[in-house]
């Protein structure tokens, strides 16, 4: 494949990348729904939006699998409190190369995506991946 193609790939804008279907939770909700949405939907992390749809946290199932193995009441608790807040987030129009820059320095796998603060979706490493596999011919088929 053309080096062309793969700056091509990585110079996308983050906004064709990634899932613009994401599930939130406010951070007065319970920490329990959180963790059952998680598990439901099998993502690996729910962001955490104001009333206005501004990101204020992230919940990973990291955090939640150390605050279950610690045997902490997720029933008694709120989203803000098991939520890391400010997460590092990228704005819509930023590249492939430089979500994947953020996710890798950062050893993180979840990336909210913002427009002026507000959440618009979430890009995951595994969306990244699918993303630049577009470099690579199909297989053929015989």
């Amino acid at each position: 494949m053309p080096r062309g193609r793969a700056k091509e790939l990585m110079q996308a804008h983050i906004r064709t990348v990634m899932s613009g279907h994401v599930i939130t939770t406010g951070p007065e909700d319970s920490a329990l729904d959180a963790a059952r949405e998680l598990a439901t939907h099998g993502f690996g992390a729910v962001p955490v939006v104001d009333g206005h749809v501004r990101l204020i946290g992230i919940i990973s199932t990291a955090d939640l699998l150390n605050l279950l193995h610690d045997e902490k009441r997720l029933d008694a608790m709120t989203a803000r409190d098991v939520m890391t807040a400010d997460p590092i987030a990228i704005d819509e129009f930023a590249t492939a190369d430089e979500a994947i820059g953020l996710m890798r320095n950062a050893a993180i796998r979840h990336l909210p995506v913002t427009r002026e603060g507000r959440l618009v979706g979430m890009v995951t490493a595994g969306d990244l991946v699918r993303h630049l596999l577009k470099n690579y011919p199909e297989p053929e088929v015989a």
